[in-house]
């Protein structure tokens, strides 16, 4: 058997859109195979999968898809009809472009917005011998040109306090009325985003507890137009669309108080936004959101829905004429745990931070 080795490089780690994805692919054989063609192809594109039982393990299904870009090039064909690849040392060079509005590279659990190249080698009367590697595309979100990104922002929110949080026929013990501000809208990796307000307890019960957490919202989408089964619709795929959300907890911090019935107290948080990538809204399928949450704590028989404030994460922070921020290290991200045999773990997503 011969000795096969296909790799595939990059000449840098991170594109931006509308830039030419530029690198070679190489293979070493020290004996003549058997090859009709040798294709290189880039592939841009965003998928969602999840299991669709809850109880009965099942393997992801793929939900949707959606393709940026796909360009195909044949580097290789054989010289002679017995399909005779020579033994040797090959090497060819590509360049691709990307679009210019496509989203970043994203790797989530239940679906993914991947960048890649792949080698195919394609055996006669053989399985075919394929190499993939995924390359990050990160583009630039200036928060400087995105209208009331530097704006304050408020919300005012009214929950309803019930004796029981799984028994909501039992009546209500009043309304817990929440006002959240922050003095802008976006924030970039190593800022400190400061969420303040003010908690009127409305209910029977003091609140000892006030809960703050800076969370990330992954948006996985199934089109279900087209579907004849999904005919009859429902609130939550009114507008063509199934959708699994995915919450995930960056920071949470607690705050002890005693704040009695029927009385108000301020608040106040900072956190600080890790290594992350931007919000992402222009993918069909896949969007990612940043929000604070504030919850006062009524008792565990006495439960209230949290208040949440929206802001958008850049990378390009808006000018202030302060100090600069931090440098930003990059962090290695998780592949995504639906598609593990789809790509091999040679892909080190990379998060860039762009300071002032």
């Amino acid at each position: 058997m011969a000795d096969f080795q296909p790799s595939i490089e990059f000449e840098k780690d991170i594109y931006l859109p509308g830039e030419e994805v530029t690198g070679r692919a190489w293979l070493s054989t020290n004996k003549n195979m058997k090859a009709k063609s040798v294709e290189i192809t880039f592939t841009g594109k965003s998928v969602s999968a999840w299991k669709g039982g809850k109880t009965v393990p099942t393997k992801p299904n793929q939900k949707a898809e959606e393709i940026y870009v796909e360009m195909k090039h044949e580097v290789w064909t054989p010289d002679d009809e017995e399909n005779t690849f020579p033994s040797g040392d090959y090497e060819w060079k590509f360049s691709f472009e990307l679009p210019k509005n496509c989203p970043p590279s994203f790797e989530g659990k239940s679906g993914f917005i991947r960048y890649s190249v792949l080698l195919h080698i394609d055996v006669p009367n053989g399985k075919a011998k394929n190499i993939e590697r995924a390359v990050t595309v990160s583009p630039i979100i200036d928060l400087n040109n995105i209208p009331g990104a530097g704006e304050p922002i408020k919300m005012n929110v009214d929950t309803t306090a019930y004796f029981c949080q799984c028994m909501p026929c039992l009546p209500a013990r009043g309304n817990v009325v929440y006002t959240l501000s922050s003095p802008k809208l976006g924030y970039v990796p190593g800022e400190a985003v400061s969420v303040s307000g003010q908690i009127n307890n409305g209910t029977s019960k003091p609140i000892r507890i006030i809960q703050a957490k800076l969370n990330r919202r992954i948006t996985y989408r199934e089109e279900l137009q087209g579907k004849a089964k999904n005919k009859k619709r429902n609130a939550q795929n009114a507008d063509g669309f199934k959708s699994k959300i995915e919450t995930q907890v960056l920071e949470t911090k607690i705050e002890r108080c005693n704040i009695p019935p029927h009385t108000n107290s301020d608040f106040a948080f900072a956190f600080v936004i890790p290594p992350v990538i931007a919000s992402i809204r222009n993918s069909k399928f896949i969007t990612v959101d940043y929000f604070v949450s504030i919850w006062g704590d009524t008792g565990i028989c006495n439960r209230t829905e949290p208040a949440s404030l929206n802001i958008l994460v850049g990378n390009v922070p808006l000018a202030s004429g302060t100090a600069s921020l931090p440098p930003q290290k990059f962090v290695d991200g998780n592949a995504a745990q639906c598609w593990n045999a789809h790509l091999k773990p040679e892909f080190t997503y990379q998060i860039p931070y762009y300071g002032i």
